[in-house]
């Protein structure tokens, strides 16, 4: 035994440095989340919300255990009663105490016998939308299956056109995919596992990058304050961050590299995982006029090319799926259009001091002030052309406004600003610093992550 472990150790020794700490962080945090979910799963089996939708004061129910959901009217006898979680399948109403049969919405035990709550006129699939996705028969697995993770199971099952909106979603990530599909049996187990692969790889291609910019000590804070930021988990579900990460990485990685076609092919993957990959353009752009002859060599045509080839091609994926143009200047059925970019920041700022908000509109505009102030701050301290890649993503990220929620998921959209996550290294030099980051993003980390398995909307 003894020689087996300095066996191991000593080859654990001969792995780099920067594969090291990833393998490490990575399992520390999905160790981390494997714990919570588990949590969460066992004292909250039910998902119960009680909310008014179309008119109506509704009563849905997710069941964790088994991916059912049931939508009831609240109103019984005249009264709008507000439940909670039940034992074995039920939910119970606060004014009464009746017991309530969740699959036949039937009172069981209490003040109305016999009595059996109304289906709501919105569906249950409206609440929870699988798309044409189905849910995982694996209830620890399937709480990872939510919201935008089923579109882009529908498109890599289906293609484009199974789901009105479907268009919105890139399509590398779900070519992905479809391709390791059969290998693992399941689109959304194949998603997983592309996810979790990514983020590992991201965490060292991160780590390594931050290495350059300062020391060890400081590039582990700045990547371990990525994983436990509010919307990490994000990374580790059936969503393209992760891998839009590793391409935008890569990209940066061989522009300074000089390898423009390598870095042209990144940034052209970039762009077909999300939009945001156009922020690349202008880091590359730069540093070809600051390294060679700006556009004298082929390959800046080529490496500059792959990207406005990726931006034409999502866009004649769009042609061929909508009738208002193929760019959204106007988006009429999500409420959304495109405006300057402070208009968006205002428009979230107006609505906050209306007091008409919820509290991830706050948390989205903490985010989004949070991440102008670190570019500012950051601006010298970093590499320019990764200050020119964030300021980049912030100016497209803001460009959309969709007037029913301001600065609409910009809590996940900011898990790609990575740059930014060093200059919050920098910043937790200071001890008071570093706790108030630690002890503001854990917890809400915890928060959003558990409203996220219960099926609540946080970005």
């Amino acid at each position: 035994m003894e020689r087996l472990t300095a066996t191991l150790t000593s080859r654990w020794k001969t792995i780099d440095e920067t594969w090291r700490f990833a393998i490490l962080a990575f399992l520390l945090v999905r160790l981390f989340y494997a714990l919570w979910a588990w949590l969460v799963f066992t004292a909250q089996p039910l998902a119960v919300q009680n909310i008014e939708m179309s008119g109506e004061p509704i009563l849905t129910i997710f069941d964790l255990h088994n991916s059912q959901a049931y939508a009831y009217l609240r109103q019984v006898e005249g009264k709008t009663l507000e439940f909670r979680s039940g034992a074995h399948g039920t939910v119970t109403d606060l004014q009464t105490g009746t017991i309530w049969d969740i699959a036949t919405g039937k009172a069981i035990e209490g003040r109305f016998p016999g009595v059996t709550l109304s289906a709501a006129r919105t569906s249950p699939s409206e609440i929870f939308p699988y798309r044409n996705a189905r849910p995982y028969p694996v209830p620890w697995l399937a709480i990872w299956q939510r919201f935008d993770a089923n579109w882009y199971i529908s498109v890599a099952q289906d293609g484009y056109g199974g789901v009105a909106g479907d268009d919105h979603f890139p399509p590398l990530f779900p070519v992905l995919i479809r391709i390791l599909q059969p290998l693992f049996g399941s689109a959304f187990l194949s998603g997983l596992v592309i996810s979790h692969l990514a983020t590992l790889y991201a965490i060292k291609l991160l780590y390594a990058a931050f290495r350059e910019w300062g020391t060890e000590s400081l590039a582990r804070r700045a990547a371990l304050f990525l994983l436990i930021y509010p919307t990490s988990f994000f990374l580790f579900s059936v969503y393209s961050e992760s891998f839009f990460l590793v391409a935008a990485l890569l990209a940066l990685q061989q522009m300074r590299k000089g390898s423009w076609a390598w870095a042209g092919f990144w940034a052209f993957c970039a762009i077909l995982t999300r939009l945001q990959g156009a922020a690349l353009v202008l880091p590359m752009i730069y540093l070809m006029w600051q390294k060679d002859r700006f556009l004298r060599k082929p390959a800046h045509w080529f490496g500059l090319a792959l990207p406005g080839l990726a931006a034409l091609f999502y866009l004649f994926l769009r042609s061929q799926q909508v009738t208002d143009g193929a760019i959204p200047f106007v988006e009429p059925e999500w409420h959304a259009r495109l405006v300057p970019p402070w208009e968006t920041y205002l428009y979230s700022l107006r609505t906050l001091l209306s007091g008409n908000f919820t509290f991830v509109d706050l948390l989205n505009w903490a985010v989004v002030t949070l991440f102008l102030i670190l570019l500012v701050v950051g601006w010298r301290r970093i590499p320019l052309d990764y200050s020119l890649y964030a300021a980049s993503s912030l100016l497209i990220m803001l460009i959309r406004i969709v007037e029913t929620q301001p600065l609409i998921s910009m809590s996940r959209y900011s898990l790609t600003l990575f740059p930014s996550f060093f200059v919050l290294g920098l910043a937790a030099e200071n001890p008071w610093m570093r706790r108030l980051i630690v002890y503001s993003f854990i917890p809400l980390n915890l928060y959003l992550s558990a409203q996220f398995f219960l099926w609540g909307w946080v970005a």
